[in-house]
């Protein structure tokens, strides 16, 4: 009877186990350090969920060279109202994410609606502009109802403080002293009722392109849409997302293999760099 009790004690745990890896979105599987096993250059021999990140031909992220993009003035102007909403701060030890608990907002591409669902950020950048890369990136990923993914990347550079970032500073201090064994579970801290105005602003000059998620299993189709304008983050304020971190979580910049950027500015608009 003891060995029964211990074989099941056994399936139970290595049951939890699974889905701890599960909810944790497989974390322990992949890596950013350059030349090991697990990293970036690796992604696509650990598991056959994560192919498309070494066999894939549209790959994020990617080397925007402002001088060989195409003009369209026929994009979407990518207009959005964000609800303040209830939110929890999640780190699977790779990335820290915001999910919500409600409908927060939605925009249209290429005449189809996506709700926005998450957001994360990447640091250093995912995406690099003419070869420079950037202290931070924030994605707001979107995603429509036949599961199409849209994503808008917004670069920082140092310099005065974001106000977005006040409301998320005790939650990021709690979340760093948090040392959870990452293969296991994820480190989630409530961040209340978040107000996502400043984020809502008028978006202006962006880069369009297909690409995929920077993450695996690294997903393509998803239509990217990097702003046009870097918004300033403080010291402090970076430090405070890196802190719960291990290291960078970075991807290199990927192969265009033919892809065309477009780049979409209206009137009035603010370019942070030289066209």
């Amino acid at each position: 009877m003891a060995s029964a009790r211990a074989a099941i004690g056994i399936l139970v745990a290595a049951s939890s186990l699974a889905v701890a890896l599960s909810n944790s979105g497989g974390a322990t599987l992949f890596g950013y350090t350059a030349g090991s096993a697990t990293g970036p250059e690796n992604w696509g021999k650990l598991s056959p969920a994560y192919k498309a990140c070494g066999a894939g031909k549209q790959q994020s992220p990617i080397d925007i060279v402002t001088k060989q993009v195409v003009p369209n003035p026929n994009l979407d102007t990518l207009e959005r109202t964000y609800a303040a909403t209830n939110a929890t701060l999640v780190n699977d030890g790779h990335d820290i994410a915001v999910r919500f608990q409600g409908k927060v907002g939605t925009i249209t591409v290429s005449g189809k609606a996506y709700s926005f669902d998450t957001m994360h950020w990447h640091s250093p950048s995912d995406h690099t502009i003419n070869g420079q890369r950037f202290p931070l990136e924030l994605h707001l990923v979107h995603k429509a109802a036949d599961g199409a993914v849209a994503v808008i990347g917004i670069l920082y550079q140092l310099g005065s403080p974001d106000s977005f970032y006040y409301q998320l500073k005790s939650q990021l201090g709690e979340m760093a002293g948090d040392k959870c064994n990452f293969a296991e579970e994820e480190s989630r801290v409530e961040a209340g009722l978040l107000h996502l105005r400043s984020l809502q602003k008028r978006t202006g000059s962006y880069f369009r392109y297909m690409g995929s998620l920077t993450v695996p299993p690294c997903t393509e189709n998803v239509t990217w849409s990097v702003l046009g304008k870097v918004r300033q983050i403080s010291k402090e304020q970076l430090q405070l997302l890196k802190a719960p971190l291990p290291a960078c979580d970075g991807r290199p910049a990927q192969p265009l293999n033919g892809r065309t950027v477009q780049f979409y500015n209206p009137p009035n608009s603010t370019i942070s760099f030289q066209m």
